[in-house]
C-alpha cells in the first residue's frame, strides 16, 4: 500500500458492510471498492487507513470524502446522545460507522436494484451490469469491472437487460437510463432537501425509503432517514415506534434531527447484528 491515512474512530470493516454500498469485494484482507474510473484497494490496521489506487488515481481528499472521514463522530455522537439520552447503548456498539459520499448517478440505480431484495442479490444485478457494461480494470487483485456509465447504459440491447432478471424492477431501470444521466442527477443533488427529496420521487421506482438513501449515502443530507424492515423493526424494538414508512422516515428526522441519517446507519447495524448489542 502507497497511501497512508491517519484516521480516529472510523472502521474500515463497518462502514462498507452496513449496508449503504453493495460492490464491495474482499480478497487478500484487504477491501476493493470499484469508484468512479478507479479501482480503490483499502485496508485497516489501528488508527491507519492503508489505501492505492488502481486506474484514475484517486488523492486523499476524495478518499476521505468517499469514506466520510471528514465528519466529526464525537460531535456527532454527542449530539444524538444529547437528543436521545437511551441511545447512548446503541452507539457505544456501532462506533467507528461513517456515512460514505458515493455516486449519484450509481445510487440512484443501486437502491433502485434493491427494492424488496436482499443484500446478496443486489450485489449480483450490479455485478452482472457492470461486467454487460462497465470497463474492465486490471489489478494485482485481479480483474474487475467499473460502473457503467449512462451512454453505455443506453446502448445495453434488450437480451442484456433481460439477463440481469430484474423482475418489476426493470420497467423502472428501463425509463431511468433513458430519461436521466449523471448531469441530470448531479443537478438534483444540489437542490434543498426538500426539493432532492420532491424530484427523487418523480423517478419511477424511487420511493421514500429510496430516496432517502439516495440523499443520505451520495448527496451528503445527514439527516435523511431511510426505512426498510430492519429500521422499523429498530424503531419499534428501542422506541416501541410503529406505522408507516413515511410515518417512522419522519419520527426519525423528528428524533435525531440533523443527524438523523447517522442514527439510522446506527440502528440498522445494531439491530441486524444481534438486536441486544451484537457487533
Amino acid at each position: 500500500m502507497q497511501n497512508k491515512i491517519a484516521v480516529k474512530n472510523f472502521s474500515l470493516k463497518r462502514t462498507l458492510t452496513c449496508g449503504q454500498t453493495f460492490r464491495v469485494f474482499k480478497k487478500n484482507g484487504v477491501y476493493i471498492y470499484p469508484y468512479g474510473n478507479s479501482v480503490l484497494v483499502m485496508r485497516q490496521e489501528g488508527d491507519s487507513l492503508f489505501y492505492e489506487s488502481f486506474g484514475e488515481k484517486l488523492g486523499e481528499r476524495e478518499v476521505k470524502n468517499l469514506l466520510g472521514l471528514n465528519d466529526d463522530p464525537d460531535f456527532i455522537n454527542k449530539y444524538l446522545k444529547k437528543r436521545v439520552p437511551d441511545f447512548s447503548k446503541v452507539i457505544n456498539e456501532t462506533l467507528g460507522i461513517r456515512i460514505m459520499r458515493q455516486n449519484p448517478f450509481e445510487t440512484v440505480i443501486s437502491f433502485m436494484f434493491s427494492v424488496q431484495s436482499a443484500i446478496p442479490l443486489i450485489t449480483r444485478r450490479l455485478n452482472a451490469l457492470s461486467e454487460i457494461a462497465g470497463e474492465t480494470m486490471q489489478t494485482p487483485y485481479g480483474e474487475f469491472y467499473l460502473f457503467p456509465e449512462s451512454k453505455d447504459l443506453r446502448k445495453l440491447t434488450d437480451s442484456e437487460i433481460k439477463s440481469l432478471k430484474l423482475g418489476f424492477r426493470e420497467k423502472w431501470f428501463r425509463e431511468f437510463i433513458e430519461h436521466y444521466d449523471e448531469k441530470e442527477i448531479e443537478q438534483i443533488a444540489r437542490l434543498p432537501f426538500a426539493e432532492k427529496e420532491k424530484e427523487l420521487l418523480k423517478i419511477k421506482g424511487v420511493g421514500i425509503k429510496v430516496a432517502h438513501c439516495i440523499m443520505l449515502f451520495s448527496m451528503n443530507e445527514l439527516s435523511a432517514f431511510p426505512v426498510d424492515v430492519w429500521i422499523k423493526r429498530g424503531m419499534k424494538t428501542l422506541f416501541g415506534a410503529d406505522g408507516s414508512v413515511k410515518k417512522i422516515t419522519q419520527l426519525g428526522r423528528e428524533l435525531f434531527g440533523d443527524f438523523a441519517g447517522y442514527a439510522q446507519e446506527y440502528i440498522y447495524y445494531y439491530i441486524r447484528n444481534g438486536a441486544e448489542g451484537g457487533t
